[in-house]
Order: structure tokens, then sequence, then C-alpha cells
């Protein structure tokens, strides 16, 4: 069976992230795109200014024969009636969930959850190309060239499936920008250079990421802290937080980092170019204070 969604961005990338969080698919699972926009940024990016899209689909397992359904349906056959006055089942101590409750559970928005790989934690490997084999490398090269940059390019092979272009060398910083747009616009040209045939009439269809001067690193690590100050402040205050808009690459990041905080959680709330994260505080009801003294109680006998 194939599910297919169709999803915007500010371009083609975000456009494709934001269709695969949609199929519920992981960065390794085989998503296939068809880019129905290349997305326009208009007269002075307010003119004419229009999103990318794209639609993308990924092949399900196919669902269990008929015959299947029809033989556990004639199972349930030999079941006692069901007893429609009788109150509901619940634990020792639990009441049972009013129906406004289960309404309320029922029409709960789903929250954007996404874990995103940190950087620390991926292996890279220096790979050898000759001119030609590799668009998104020859790109950047050339790029770095026209522009009199002195700066050393290296393609590597990450254990994720994907590719690094890493860019070495102080005066690249300028390619940088704030908080890395220039560095993302160029990784997106690279992207779309890799969709072209190399020299042996192939594509390659891994994602290409570009590093300057080991800035992804840097940026993580001050989003992690960010993530964890923001919790504090949260719980502290006990009132929401809201961050600034994001890319859904640092989305990912806050997402992972306040899934080991205990207390909070996120959601990512807006559209567009103005999507960000939320930080609300969890609310737990403590345990009571019985179960404490049983336990206490338990542990002195043995």
């Amino acid at each position: 069976m194939i599910k297919e969604v169709t999803a915007s961005g500010k371009d083609v990338l975000e456009a494709k992230e934001n269709a695969r969080l949609a199929l519920g698919a992981s960065e390794l699972d085989d998503v296939t795109y068809e880019i129905l926009h290349a997305g326009s940024k208009g007269i002075f990016g307010i003119i004419g200014v229009k999103p990318a899209m794209v639609k993308a689909s990924i092949e399900l397992p196919d669902a269990e024969p008929r015959r299947d359904r029809k033989g556990r349906g004639e199972q349930k056959k030999d079941r006692a009636p069901r007893q429609e006055n009788r109150p509901e089942q619940t634990e020792q101590g639990e009441k049972p969930a009013s129906a406004a409750s289960r309404k309320r559970k029922g029409n709960k928005k789903p929250v954007e959850k996404a874990t995103a790989v940190f950087e620390s934690e991926l292996t890279f490997t220096k790979v050898e190309v000759e001119k030609g084999d590799d668009r998104a490398y020859d790109f950047v090269s050339q790029l770095i060239e026209n522009l009199g940059i002195e700066a050393q390019v290296e393609l590597l092979s990450c254990d994720d499936g994907t590719r690094r272009i890493n860019v070495t060398g102080e005066a690249a910083s300028m390619l940088i920008g704030h908080h890395g747009d220039t560095l993302d616009a160029l990784q997106y040209l690279a992207n779309l250079a890799s969709a072209q045939k190399n020299n042996k009439g192939e594509k390659d269809k891994s994602r290409v990421t570009v590093n300057i001067e080991g800035y992804r690193a840097k940026r993580e690590e001050t989003l992690r802290t960010l993530a964890r100050a923001k919790a504090a402040q949260a719980l502290r205050t006990h009132r929401n937080v809201s961050l600034e808009p994001m890319s859904p690459y640092e989305r990912r990041i806050i997402h992972s980092e306040i899934q080991s905080i205990e207390g909070v959680s996120t959601n990512s709330v807006g559209s567009e170019n103005n999507r960000k994260v939320v930080i609300f505080v969890d609310k737990k009801p403590a345990a009571p204070e019985v179960e404490a003294e049983t336990v206490s109680e338990t542990s002195s006998e043995e």
C-alpha cells in the first residue's frame, strides 16, 4: 500500500522534511519525493512569494487479508455476550474515566515528535573523488574557488547514510551567515546540484549536509544549552516558554534535548517560516503517600 502526502516549506528541503514528518517516516526510510513547485522568493521577499511544494510517498505493508479478519470475527462469536450495564474495569484505586475525558483524549492534537542524531554521535569517513564524480562536491568546490576564498573542501560519508561536504579555512566563515542562514542556502543549492547526473550518468539520492569550520557542532551545542536553560525556566515559573522560529533540523535538536529532561515536554506550533518550539510543563499527579509507606515496610521486612 502506498501512502502519499503533499507538504510545503520555505524551500524544497524544508518541504521534504515536513512531508517526511507527515508520513511518520524516519530519515532512513525509503521515501520518494516529487517536487511540485520549487518555490519563489518573489520581489524583495514580499511580492509574489510562493512556498515550495512536494509530494512524498512511502510503501507500507499491505493490510491483512479479509479472510483473516473474518476468521477472527468468527472466533469472537464464541465469547461470552457483552454486559451493557456493568461498570468499567479499572485498577485498584483508579476512577473510571468519564465520557467527557475520553472525548478530550480523542480530540487531542498530535504532538510533533522527532529525534535528532547529534553531531558528536556521528562517524565520518573521507571519500576521495575526482571532478564529475559528485555534483554537490563540485558545486561547492567551484563556488569557493570563484569567490577567491582560501579554504579546503573535502567529501565525507556518514554512518547515517548521508554525505557531508566539509569546508575548512577562516575565510570560509563568511559563508555561514546569521544563525547559519547563508550556510543553509548553500546546502540547499548543493542538494539541487546533487540531483544532476554525474559523469557516470547516475544521481546520488543521499542527502548532502554542508559544514563550514565546524559550525554545525557549535550551533548544536548552543541549541542544546538553550533548550536546558529554557526548560529550567519553564519548571521554575510553571509557564510555557516559546522559542524563536527555527528550521526543522534545529527544532529536532530542541525536541531531542528536552526529551531527556523530566517534567517538561515540547511541541511545534506555527506554519511555514514561522514554526517554533514551545516548552510546556507536564502536569503529573504526585504518587500517594500510602504507596511510599508500603514500599518502606516491605524493604524493612526484607
